[in-house]
């Protein structure tokens, strides 16, 4: 019996999430599942996931809640049954609805795949967000337990979430990379390259880095290069700020044509953000062969920099601790390119090794 996935991701623009489903319809059996793609927004990889899946449906509605009627109509018109489909949501919000609309109305299989930290619900920029968030969490110990299976992308957030809702939750890390770059040595000149990567939102947490730059001794800070990379809200503000520091700054779109040759031309890679899922970013920084920084930001850094041993952590918003190490990374560069390797040594593990696991579990739920 060929077996029905279903990935529902409302917000399905470029990014993280995106693009880890992307890869995993790619490299799952089509011989053993029908893959089909429901997002409420334009997907923004339409086009390439129509390689692999057999149908992707775009939802025009404001808000995710009024998506489910739609949802059930697509089930029902593609003969979508319970016996041989699994529907599996991710982002917290939609996990919580389809678990209620789905699973618990419907009693339809439903898996929930979660990509951010539990601690993400502790982090509110307004009044509305805490609201939100407070709204969710109850939701998500009412109701996780109901779903199952529920998919974390890092070890942490596994154990996280399982000892919160009492639910089955298991780790399977996202297919980060390819394959594993060749070692090189980089070499410091006059010039210090600094990255980071990420939609340029609050969360993110930019200013992290513009702060701690501007605290470096003037003739330090002239020879420092940024470089951040991506789109989002907050760009307007970060360059108000890099002006106003008179911090060489560029901002870039990510393209997957010339991301390497930035990796290339950088020597440092900073993650700034107060919570991450799994930061696929800096396992891309650490392939490229780039010495890490990083917020303890929760998630799967701490598994990805093996502790500390693979790379640098600093405390979020310490803009004089972040200072002093990237003062430190700068003065003992070759010891972090020790640390790089490291790391590296161990990225193997966030290759499509990890969809066999994925197609494993899933296949439990029909057995």
């Amino acid at each position: 019996m060929i077996k029905n996935l279903i990935f529902f991701l409302p917000n399905f623009s470029e990014g993280g999430a995106g693009k880890s489903i992307l890869k995993m319809c790619k490299s799952l059996n089509k011989k053993k599942y029908n893959i089909y793609i429901i997002s409420i927004t334009k997907n923004y990889y339409k086009k390439e996931l129509s390689k692999y899946c057999k149908n992707i449906f775009e939802i025009n509605v404001s808000k995710t809640i009024f998506s489910f009627g739609y949802i059930k109509k697509i089930l029902i018109k593609n003969n979508l049954r319970k016996n041989n489909t699994v529907f599996i949501s991710n982002i917290n919000y939609s996990n919580v609805l389809s678990l209620f609309f789905l699973k618990w109305l419907n009693s339809y299989k439903v898996v929930v795949t979660e990509r951010t930290p539990f601690q993400e619900l502790d982090y509110t920029y307004s009044f509305v967000d805490f609201i939100k968030k407070r709204i969710i969490k109850f939701l998500i110990y009412v109701l996780y337990n109901k779903a199952d299976l529920i998919i974390c992308n890092a070890k942490k957030i596994a154990q996280d979430f399982k000892k919160y809702t009492k639910a089955n939750a298991i780790f399977i890390y996202p297919q980060t990379i390819n394959k594993v770059r060749k070692n090189y040595k980089k070499t410091l000149n006059k010039n210090f390259n600094i990255l980071s990567i990420g939609r340029f939102s609050k969360e993110k947490n930019f200013t992290d880095i513009l702060n701690s730059i501007n605290l470096l001794d003037k003739d330090i800070k002239n020879q420092t290069n940024l470089v951040l990379v991506g789109r989002g809200p907050e760009k307007d503000e970060l360059q108000k700020m890099s002006r106003k520091f008179k911090i060489k700054t560029k901002f870039i779109f990510y393209n997957e044509n010339n991301i390497h040759k930035i990796f290339k031309y950088s020597h440092i890679y900073i993650n700034s953000s107060h919570f991450e899922g799994f930061p696929n970013a800096v396992v891309d920084a650490i392939n490229n062969n780039l010495p890490i920084i990083s917020s303890k930001s929760h998630g799967g850094i701490n598994e990805i920099l093996l502790n500390g041993r693979g790379g640098t952590f600093y405390n979020q918003n310490n803009y004089s601790e972040l200072s002093q190490k990237i003062l430190w990374v700068k003065s003992n560069y070759k010891k972090c390119q020790r640390k790089n390797k490291l790391a590296k040594k161990y990225i193997s593990r966030f290759t499509n090794i990890n969809n066999q696991k994925f197609e494993k579990n899933i296949d439990k739920l029909f057995k």
